[in-house]
Parts: structure tokens; sequence; C-alpha cells
């Protein structure tokens, strides 16, 4: 098959979130992508790369391909101290994605953290979490249960969004505690729980609490790819 020689647009690399699998020759365990995070960089101009877990030392090999970085939500952090039978947790995948934030910031790229990424970026510079927040998971219901946040001005999402509120969806039950250094929280929930931060201390980085990739067509949604896909464009032209 032909490649048409008229598609460009910056590698976008993305975290894939290991699940269990069927297949045709019984259970095995994948690295997936959702489709509405595939689509929502397409749809701001990049071309996504789904980075798989790997040994971490290959970690800034990898990121050698791509122009941006988007650490996904997806498992919750292992963290020490953390407890309950029924976490969902990959180890493996923790240590790959601190390597990656590792090899990002060491390298001044683009990152955007959705959730988990957000979190895991927070604690790479020594920051904390928040175990459990009540009233924060709506499942799949995140559609239709939507709650409002503050956002500060001036700062890079209250330019992303182009307003200082927003409404966005409920899916986590962690969130950031203590701030790691060089972030800045600059968007909240009605209850205080820290729904946005960004910095440039380590090269470009916003983190958002929510999914954008759930809110296709929404300014919250859409704007986010946005936001890191025309910085890894201005990567690439300097």
């Amino acid at each position: 098959m032909a490649v048409n020689p008229n598609i460009s647009g910056p590698l976008v690399g993305i975290t894939p979130v290991p699940r269990d699998v069927t297949t045709g020759y019984g259970s095995d365990r994948a690295d997936t992508a959702v489709r509405g995070m595939i689509e929502g960089v397409v749809r701001a101009g990049g071309i996504p790369i789904v980075l798989p877990v790997c040994d971490p030392q290959l970690a800034a090999a990898q990121l050698s391909t791509v122009a941006a970085l988007i650490l996904s939500g997806g498992q919750d952090l292992d963290l020490p101290g953390a407890s309950g039978e029924d976490r969902w947790i990959d180890p493996a995948r923790d240590l790959h994605e601190f390597a990656l934030a590792e090899a990002a910031a060491a390298n001044g790229m683009p990152v955007l953290g959705i959730c988990r990424g957000m979190q895991l970026v927070n604690v790479s510079r020594g920051g904390t979490l928040v175990a459990m927040v009540d009233g924060h998971d709506a499942l799949d219901r995140h559609a239709t249960e939507r709650h409002r946040i503050k956002i500060e001005q001036p700062s890079r999402l209250a330019e992303v969004i182009g307003a200082d509120t927003a409404e966005v969806n409920t899916v986590h039950h962690q969130a950031l505690d203590q701030l790691g250094s060089g972030l800045r929280a600059i968007a909240w929930a009605e209850d205080g729980v820290v729904e946005a931060a960004q910095s440039d201390q380590f090269g470009w980085f916003l983190g958002v609490q929510w999914h954008p990739e759930l809110m296709p067509g929404e300014v919250a949604g859409d704007q986010v790819f946005s936001a890191v896909v025309e910085q890894a464009v201005a990567r690439e032209k300097s």
C-alpha cells in the first residue's frame, strides 16, 4: 500500500494501559491504547505512536522516536504504604513510565499527563498523592456526571481552555497532595482537589486530572490534545 506523502505531523508517544485480554489462542496480556486517545492526537494534527511497556533502560531510546509524550491514565501507582486487595496496579508499567518521565525531563520534551500520568510526574518530582478521594469516580456515567473546575488566570490551562472555568469528567479516586518540585497547581474542583498542574522547569508539562480522551469535540477534550501537539510541532522546528 502506498503511503500518502501529504500526511505529516509530529510523532506523539502514548503510554498504554496493560490489560488482560482474550484472544483466539486464549488469555494474554496486551498494552492497550483506547480509541479516544488515538483519535484525540490525530484530530490535533499529530501522529500517535504507542510506546509499549518494556525494560526501563529502553525508555530513552523509545522517546528518541517521538516529539512529545502523553502519559495516559489507568492503573494506580504502586506506592509504599498503599493497601487494599482490589488495587489495580502494574509495577512493570510504573518502572517503565518513571523512566520515560525522567528521560523526557532530561530532554526538555513536551509532556501531557492525564490522570495517573499527572500523578506519576508529581511523584517523580518528590510529591505525594491522596490515596482515596470520595465522589470523584463516575465510571461509565462519566459523560453525564461532570463537575466544574476553577482555573487560575493566567495559566497554561486558562490559555488552552480560553476561560477560567470548565466542566470535566470525574473518573479517578486518587489525586495530588503535596506538589513535587517545579510543579504548580493551576485548577481545582469545588472540594479543593487539584485538577491541573503545570511546569516549565523540566520542559513543557501540563497535567490534567480528568480524561480528555473521553471528551471528543469538547474544549476540555480536544484543546488539551492540541496543546501538546502544538508543543511537539514547535520542538521539531527548533
